[in-house]
């Protein structure tokens, strides 16, 4: 009996674990939404209710960087907690490929960069989306290569900086902070196209993707619209020797 009783609490314990990530805050609170299926019977106050936020849109990266799972979430509270399942889900094919340079434009993310960056000629070599679970700060309609929309984000990673000393020389300059990380389209082929750290998906996935961010933002202005960005999948380590069978 006890070791049945403590399979089931290693169970939620993990569950929760898993679940994190998708927490949402009430009052100040983190709410797991798988955690409250358990719990199906309890009902909810008033203050509860009201203080249910997003978010209503959830975007999940898998760790091969390939796919981009799209969760759309009915902006009933019940549905937010976890309670009703997404009344839409699809996904969609993504690539994070970065360019290989020491040029890249470097935006700090922090006080201590900005002043860096107004010390000299300051770039960047870019690095992938940074690992977290990050909120979608605008979709804006773009009308060059990188349109037709830039999904913002508040997301915030590292990278090494360089600077230019004038005769064509970039000396390395240490990891700062960066931001400016999107999701977005490139005219060039998705088989080839490289990105500066961003997301890129096709012109037309990137269209439905914005299409559902601002009307859930229509819907609810104060819906939060969230991105899991997990970390990027490793190769298993080669055996030596084979197995023991093999010698």
């Amino acid at each position: 009996m006890r070791t049945k009783k403590a399979i089931l609490i290693a169970a939620c314990l993990l569950l929760g674990a898993m679940l994190q990530p998708f927490a949402y805050a009430v009052q100040g609170e983190a709410i797991i939404p798988g955690m409250r299926l358990l719990n199906l019977g309890e009902p909810l106050g008033q203050d509860e209710c009201a203080a249910v936020t997003g978010g209503d849109v959830r975007m999940s990266l898998n760790r091969d960087r390939t796919k981009l799972k799209v969760n759309v979430i009915d902006n009933e509270y019940e549905a937010r907690l976890g309670r009703i399942p997404p009344k839409e889900v699809f996904e969609i094919d993504v690539h994070n490929r970065v360019v290989d340079t020491q040029k890249a434009p470097f935006m700090p993310a922090d006080a201590t960069g900005r002043k860096f960056a107004s010390s000299g000629a300051v770039t960047s070599k870019p690095s992938q989306f940074p690992e977290g679970y990050w909120s979608v700060t605008s979709v804006k309609p773009r009308e060059d290569k990188y349109g037709p929309y830039m999904i913002s984000t508040n997301a915030v990673g590292k990278v090494e900086t360089y600077v230019n000393d004038g005769k064509g020389n970039y000396n390395a300059s240490g990891v700062y902070k960066d931001t400016g990380y999107a999701v977005h389209s490139n005219t060039n082929s998705f088989d080839v196209s490289k990105s500066h750290g961003c997301l890129i998906i096709k012109q037309d996935d990137l269209s439905r993707v914005a299409g559902v961010l601002k009307k859930d933002r229509e819907e609810n202005p104060k819906a939060v619209q969230k991105i899991l960005v997990s970390p990027p999948a490793t190769k298993k380590p080669r055996r030596l020797f084979g197995n023991r069978d093999d010698l």
